[in-house]
């Protein structure tokens, strides 16, 4: 049974308290980057990876795409012609792709399980991506990788150094960094109901995110719930533990409007609340042990009274209120429909997922090149062709 009070238990508005800026090593700004791969979930046109190639290039290191959606791995190649960059492999990931390495119970959870009521609108395959691109540099024998995502501009070959060079350092507190990212302020990396609440005056701030994150892939590491913040659960140990690094240097993440279609707060709204929640309790010094039902029955009503807040403030932006009352009423309409529950099953399938890949991790096989690699996660044959 939690000890805190419902005072204590609130959603922070920042949560940069929780990791020291790091010192990046000097000698990392002026020296090659010690990086073994760039891994690159893509589901937008060919057109943007641009910037991908330009940080692979800087850093002289191999990219990955791994393609889906809008992404046609034809117009990948034509690009990387263009640019006449060889040392990239591009990987088309199937719609219907499955693989026994991912399988994970949070998954069921959320699709057939008791969260499917509220997870049910969300449509996505960047969780199972990220994961690909963790099996592949396990498999590789990969020191080193690079998530980054495809909407993200403006990282330059300083910041990148600066971010990597950070794994197998050691902090302030004397621990080793098993994860180094950046932070996206411009355009903010948000849920819908985080820029709801910068856009009605209200602080808020941005964390860390895998849209830019470098992992050590020698020390243990999670992996990538298929669930909104899936990032902030695969770091949440080296966040806990004190492994997890801010690097200080700050990337872009191209524009969009998060009030345009209101099932994306809906689709949302249950990962919200498990990560914020999971960092509420870092806050307050502790640990999974303490998110028992009473405590997120606590959660959930400040949650509720995050959305509050937003409503009663919804005259300051005139401009947006209607997008944006439709928007945090879907938020507000599966916020209703989350149990306290629900979060502690959820938790509990998310610790049984997380022992279950160690033991995968443990088991795979090695292999000397990326193409047997493909093979090794049964990938179609000839989805993947070295540029």
């Amino acid at each position: 049974m939690t000890t805190l009070t419902g005072s204590e238990i609130c959603q922070h508005p920042s949560h940069s308290q929780l990791i020291e800026p790091a010192q990046t090593p000097s000698i990392a700004l002026r020296e090659r980057v010690a990086l073994d791969a760039i891994i690159v979930p893509a589901a937008r046109p060919a057109r943007y990876i641009e910037t991908a190639i330009e940080v692979a290039e800087a850093a002289e290191c191999h990219l990955v795409l791994l393609c889906s959606r809008q992404t046609d791995t034809g117009d990948v190649r034509r690009r990387l012609a263009e640019r006449s960059f060889h040392s990239a492999t591009v990987i088309q990931v199937p719609s219907n792709y499955a693989h026994r390495y991912f399988e994970f119970m949070t998954t069921y959870w959320v699709h057939s399980g008791p969260a499917r009521g509220v997870c049910a609108a969300r449509d996505s395959d960047l969780s199972i991506k990220r994961n690909i691109g963790l099996i592949l540099a396990r498999i590789l024998g990969w020191e080193r990788i690079l998530f980054l995502d495809d909407d993200i501009r403006n990282v330059s070959a300083m910041a990148l150094a600066g971010t990597v060079s950070l794994l197998g350092t050691t902090g302030p507190n004397g621990i080793r960094y098993r994860t180094a990212g950046m932070t996206i302020s411009d355009y903010p990396d948000n849920s819908v109901v985080c820029h709801a609440r910068r856009r009605a005056g209200e602080d808020q701030g941005v964390f860390v995110t895998a849209s830019v994150l470098a992992v050590d892939c020698r020390s243990p590491f999670g992996f990538f719930p298929d669930i909104y913040n899936e990032d902030w659960l695969f770091f949440y140990q080296d966040a806990a533990e004190g492994r997890l690094a801010n690097s200080g240097f700050q990337a872009k993440q191209l524009e969009y409007d998060p009030f345009a279609d209101p099932r994306r707060a809906a689709a949302e709204e249950f990962g919200d609340v498990i990560a914020e929640g999971l960092y509420a309790l870092l806050h307050s010094k502790l640990g999974l042990e303490a998110a028992d039902e009473q405590y997120w029955r606590m959660f959930l009503a400040d949650r509720n009274r995050v959305l509050d807040e937003i409503f009663q403030r919804l005259s300051e932006v005139p401009e947006i209120w209607a997008d944006l009352e439709k928007a945090i009423s879907a938020a507000g309409e599966k916020l209703n429909r989350i149990r306290p529950d629900m979060c502690v099953g959820y938790l509990k399938a998310w610790q049984r997922d997380l022992q279950r890949w160690q033991a995968r991790l443990a088991e795979l096989p090695r292999r000397d090149s990326i193409p047997e690699a493909a093979k090794a996660l049964q990938l179609p044959v000839g989805v993947w062709k070295p540029c």
